[in-house]
């Protein structure tokens, strides 16, 4: 993992730290309390989640639907003044199938905390299939 001594980078360090370990509300803490997250695609988890409240609802239904089986590989987090990215490699685990592909994440940073996050797969296609 390479990861640069910015502040914001090390936001995202913390950020993935607590998530990959299922630690939810850990990795809330370092987003505003009306942040936004975007993640793409026509499933269930696919939209806009505005809000601290419903961004913590969306990961634990990733959680609940996986039953915890959740694995993220950082491969690299960059960072500039206002804005952060991490490319990961992500396998989730659900009633038999399994999705594995790497992903890109940026995140918008406003005082110190992920005001808005957005999550772009390989291949949107396998991920609505994965989550139908």
């Amino acid at each position: 993992m390479k990861v640069v001594d910015h502040p914001n980078a090390k936001l995202m360090e913390a950020v993935y730290a607590a998530f990959t370990v299922g630690d939810v509300q850990k990795a809330a803490s370092y987003w505003t309390k009306d942040c936004v997250h975007y993640y793409p695609g026509t499933s269930e988890l696919s939209g806009a989640h505005e809000g601290i409240e419903s961004a913590l609802a969306f990961a634990g239904r990733m959680f609940e639907i996986c039953q915890g089986r959740i694995q993220m590989e950082i491969h690299e987090i960059g960072a500039s003044d206002s804005f952060a990215f991490a490319t990961v490699f992500t396998r989730y685990e659900r009633e038999g199938k399994s999705l594995e592909m790497p992903f890109v994440n940026v995140a918008r940073i406003q005082d110190g905390l992920i005001a808005e996050f957005w999550t772009y797969p390989e291949d949107q296609y396998a991920v609505d299939q994965f989550w139908a």
